[in-house]
């Protein structure tokens, strides 16, 4: 049973969402969804929310969802990771045959949250690594073991930055779009050397929700539907003294089970772009390398300017790159449009983990 994505709707994808809040940004991200999609509430079977409590502010947050994505008394249950970790779920669970159609929700409000370093260093074990600093530190030592360990120059990294911000001017859903050379990406605020200010994706809010079906309602309901043709995850140790910091273990077994389950056997020559988490810049040349692509030789990765034009948005930054992704396909990514008929997107949780999933993303659907 094939699974295929139906539609997809956004709101906010800004720094900040004063006039709007999170259950209202999910409510408009929800009716565009199901618009687009060509589904009602009553024909959807139930919703995979990617949610965690921090970054809400209190405890059991994802027991508010069901009202604004109209799914109360129907099956709803949370991820505690990123966007793609729940259209992971949701895909499984289609192909079990019990569900037609499901939605997957996320969404940031992080510009309510005062503390994100204090947030982020809660994630950290309590005795061996929650030191009393930012929990940066360890973004800066991945980049420090990235370059030792593989031959990048910290110039290469900078690159991602310029190539990033620059794409994202181009991208009206991109709120941090911005002319900087290598030199200016260097010489920013040091953060945690040799990681700088503006190798860091900056925060913004926005609300995510996919519609994803089968085969039989891509056809019944959608559109413009496209196709997961695979997808895969996987995690590292989280124990960080015995971690690989130059390599993401994670993404690796990810691509993977991915790629074995579309029938790729060489990702550069057979997928058309990649969308990647570039949440801190070394991280989009640590997880190309680990799918098996050199991540400066292909021209072709996050076209729509990544989460470094874009934001991090917690557990949302996975849906913003799914997203761009499905306009892709569609022909609707306006002037980041590429020609596109087969691509790859992975998310990771973000520091400290090493948790990521990968999907295979078909304008057509495939026989394996």
């Amino acid at each position: 049973m094939g699974v295929a994505l139906l539609g997809m709707g956004i709101c906010g994808f800004t720094p900040t969402s004063t006039g709007l809040s999170y259950r209202e940004m999910i409510a408009k991200a929800a009716k565009m969804a199901y618009r687009d999609a060509g589904v009602t509430i009553d024909q959807i079977d139930g919703a995979v929310s990617a949610e965690e409590d921090f970054p809400s502010g209190y405890s059991i947050a994802d027991e508010y969802v069901p009202d604004q994505l109209g799914m109360v008394r129907k099956p709803v249950y949370t991820i505690p990771g990123d966007f793609m970790h729940a259209v992971a779920s949701a895909a499984m669970q289609i192909e079990t045959g019990r569900f037609d159609i499901l939605v997957v929700e996320s969404y940031s409000k992080a510009s309510n949250v005062l503390t994100k370093d204090e947030m982020v260093r809660f994630a950290f074990d309590p005795v061996f690594n929650r030191f009393g600093l930012s929990p940066q530190w360890l973004a800066g030592l991945e980049l420090n073991s990235f370059l030792s360990e593989t031959g990048y120059a910290i110039e290469e990294v900078a690159e991602v930055v310029v190539k990033n911000r620059g794409a994202a001017l181009a991208n009206t859903n991109a709120p941090y779009g911005d002319n900087f050379s290598v030199d200016d990406v260097l010489d920013s605020r040091p953060v945690s050397l040799p990681l700088t200010e503006l190798m860091c994706a900056r925060y913004a809010d926005g609300a995510v929700i996919a519609v994803l079906g089968t085969d039989e309602a891509a056809d019944r309901y959608s559109k413009k539907p496209a196709f997961i043709s695979g997808i895969g995850w996987g995690s590292g140790t989280s124990i960080l003294e015995r971690r690989d910091h130059s390599f993401s273990i994670g993404t690796a077994i990810a691509a993977e089970r991915a790629c074995k389950e579309s029938g790729i056997n060489n990702p550069a020559e057979e997928i058309d772009a990649f969308f990647v988490s570039d949440t801190y810049a070394h991280r989009q040349l640590m997880h190309m390398e680990a799918i098996g692509v050199n991540g400066n030789r292909n021209p072709v990765v996050n076209p729509d300017g990544g989460a470094l034009g874009g934001g991090d948005m917690f557990e949302a930054t996975g849906g913003a790159r799914l997203y761009e992704a499905f306009t892709q396909l569609r022909g609707e990514a306006g002037r980041c449009q590429i020609n596109a008929e087969r691509l790859m997107v992975q998310a990771w949780r973000g520091i400290p983990t090493d948790s990521c999933v990968v999907a295979i993303l078909d304008k057509e659907r495939r026989a394996l």
